[in-house]
């Protein structure tokens, strides 16, 4: 039986002809020699016009650091920001990578529990408790991830009112998902300006821009931490290949374009698993407001609230449906929030009308 493959955290798009037309332009012109170890000039202003154009924000191109992926971007900044013991906050369901990349910094993550009773809501009197002398950062994913949840204007100033109470606390907003937003624009972290000096922001081209292979994501941090970030980068890995980054510019130009082409189709997916899982019996979902996950409660299918099903555990849940109907999927335990999973709808129409036929069938 073939695998459909909905736990990946990637989507089924080819990369934008721009990207691959503008990287065989400079790999034509031999430009395959080191580059900046901070990234190219061309690209850090195309990033520091972007935030301008669609932000209003001004960012100076000499805050942008060009990391080898956003996974790299938390690593330095986590590695640039942590001391041993130092707390970090993060609200569940978080991605499942934050908690292994904050105990390699040295660092103990604290969780929020997660609340989809109200739709993933960012409760700041959820958070306020958690803060104590040790903790340093908090970890925000706008949007979610695996959530789907965009944070609005508002939730964000009470996250900005709790770094004026705690001037102790940084912020890192992790919004790689950002282009693929249903409902308008995602508001960045990097709007409060008063408070620049303690918010940094990680974004990247993996999924916004369909450019996974690639590698090219980016780090806008307080000068200070930049600074360290940069060197870390220097000492591991010499930057990030030249000719990469001139297709990362090429998109970032026309951005707006490939987004709405890529949100378009992503959309009709969106609505037509909606309508497969209202449905099903027994599984709970929050409709994402951006990307190209859903959250699945299963809750109501394992044992301890259904006597009848002989699944105790998300993870056997999962590993029975990949084992009958050939679907995998992602257990949501590693991301804070056990009894859920992660399921990607980033597929061609007819693998996913096939996916949705499997569960249907699994579930009955």
């Amino acid at each position: 039986m073939d695998i459909i493959p909905l736990h990946l955290g990637l989507n089924h798009f080819h990369t934008p002809n721009p990207a691959v037309e503008a990287l065989q332009e400079a790999l034509a012109r031999h430009e395959t020699f080191y580059g900046p170890n901070e990234g190219l000039p061309d690209l850090r202003y195309a990033l520091a016009q972007r935030y301008l154009e669609d932000e209003g924000v001004p960012v100076p191109a000499e805050q942008i650091l060009i990391t080898h992926g956003a996974k790299h971007a938390i690593h330095l900044y986590l590695q640039s920001l942590l001391q041993p013991e130092d707390e970090v906050i993060a609200l569940a369901p978080y991605w499942f990578a934050f908690p292994e990349l904050i105990q390699q910094s040295g660092g103990k993550l604290v969780t929020v529990p997660a609340n989809p009773e109200q739709a993933y809501a960012l409760d700041v009197e959820a958070i306020r408790p958690k803060i104590n002398q040790n903790t340093k950062l908090l970890i925000l994913t706008n949007p979610g991830n695996p959530t789907g949840k965009v944070y609005s204007r508002e939730e964000l100033q009470q996250v900005a009112h709790l770094l004026e109470e705690f001037p102790n606390l940084h912020l890192l907003s992790d919004e790689i998902y950002d282009g693929l937003s249903y409902h308008g624009p995602v508001t960045s972290a990097l709007r409060f300006e008063h408070l620049r000096d303690r918010i940094a922001v990680v974004n990247g081209f993996s999924k916004s821009f369909a450019m996974s292979g690639w590698r090219l994501g980016y780090l806008i941090a307080p000068f200070h931490l930049l600074h360290t970030a940069t060197e870390l980068q220097r000492k591991l890995i010499s930057g990030v290949s030249p000719f990469l980054q001139t297709g990362a510019v090429a998109v970032t130009q026309q951005r707006h374009r490939i987004w709405q082409q890529f949100r378009t189709e992503l959309e009709g997916k969106r609505e037509r698993v909606q309508q497969a899982l209202e449905q099903l019996p027994g599984i709970k979902f929050t409709v994402p407001q951006a990307g190209y996950y859903f959250t699945l409660q299963v809750d109501g299918l394992l044992s301890p609230q259904n006597p009848s099903s002989p699944f105790q555990l998300v993870e056997e849940w999962a590993a029975a449906l990949k084992d009958q109907v050939g679907l995998e999927v992602l257990p949501a335990t590693n991301m804070g929030m056990p009894g859920a999973l992660r399921m990607s709808f980033a597929l061609p129409d007819e693998v996913l009308e096939s996916a949705l036929l499997r569960l249907k069938a699994f579930v009955s």
